[in-house]
């Protein structure tokens, strides 16, 4: 695992104190582009994302399509409130400009394909192991046309966490839209030992064969699933260690992911 800036601070295992999600997934459009490419991209962004209210972190994902080799990527993100998620939404939808000269709104960038930016309302979230430690996702949803369903969720949290704690997650996160009808699970996990290709291949393997949460609804909760994605975590972004003095994001898959090349204070 590679670091910057120090150890990290302010990041316990335990309950997370987040009430708002916020997840985006896309498609980079041009296939192969080099892991470095990526990551020293992905920190340009950062360093004006990551300072946005109440952002508290975020998981940046990826994984390449063994067909197209183009980059399933995006970000799963904890917020201290939900109306802090709904105006990260809001300016990434409307003010922030990325890219080269011309630069565009950053979901509109016609290098991503089919970008989608959701927000959502925490039910629970837990970590299991220090932060450090986490390397792999699976990040998914499900809508859910049921009456109170809300309820519903938070009722069966322990239950679900639980269940995760026992899959070996490093962290679970359960959230609910109520607008759209629809709840989805963020699972964390270790990666397995190795630091090599055939070792990130079988974590992410190992994830995404793991039984879905889901079943442990009531009967008839769940309508349909809308997305199931596994890969690894390219970086771990977290303002609130960056603001204390400590580390401001993760590589936890260093050496297979490179190290950014160009840090700046």
């Amino acid at each position: 695992m590679s670091t910057s800036n120090g150890k990290v601070i302010g990041y316990e295992t335990g309950e997370i104190p987040a009430q708002g999600v916020v997840t985006i997934v896309f498609t980079i459009g041009v296939p192969g582009i080099p892991l470095q490419a990526c990551i020293d991209s992905q920190y340009k962004d950062s360093r004006a994302m990551d300072k946005r209210p109440g952002m508290y972190m975020k998981y940046l994902p990826f994984r390449y399509d063994e067909i197209t080799a183009k980059q399933f990527t995006g970000g799963s993100y904890l917020f201290d409130t939900w109306e802090n998620a709904k105006e990260y939404d809001r300016w990434l939808r409307e003010e922030y400009e990325a890219g080269d000269e011309p630069k565009t709104k950053f979901l509109e960038r016609q290098l991503f394909e089919e970008p989608s930016c959701q927000v959502w309302k925490v039910i629970g979230a837990h970590s299991f192991v220090p932060i450090e430690e986490h390397a792999v996702g699976r990040l998914q949803y499900w809508s859910c046309d049921v009456a109170d369903a809300e309820t519903t969720l938070r009722e069966h949290y322990k239950r679900l966490k639980d269940a995760a704690e026992a899959q070996n997650a490093a962290a679970f996160w359960l959230f609910y839209n109520a607008e759209d009808k629809k709840f989805g699970i963020q699972l964390a996990f270790k990666k397995q030992n190795g630091n090599d290709e055939s070792a990130a291949r079988r974590s992410v393997a190992a994830v995404a064969a793991k039984p879905g949460l889901e079943q442990l609804l009531p009967k008839d909760f769940v309508s349909k699933s809308l997305f199931d994605r596994s890969g690894l975590f390219l970086t771990t972004w977290l303002p609130k260690s960056r603001t204390a003095g400590g580390c401001a994001r993760l590589i936890p898959n260093y050496p297979l992911v490179p190290a950014i090349t160009q840090l700046e204070p």
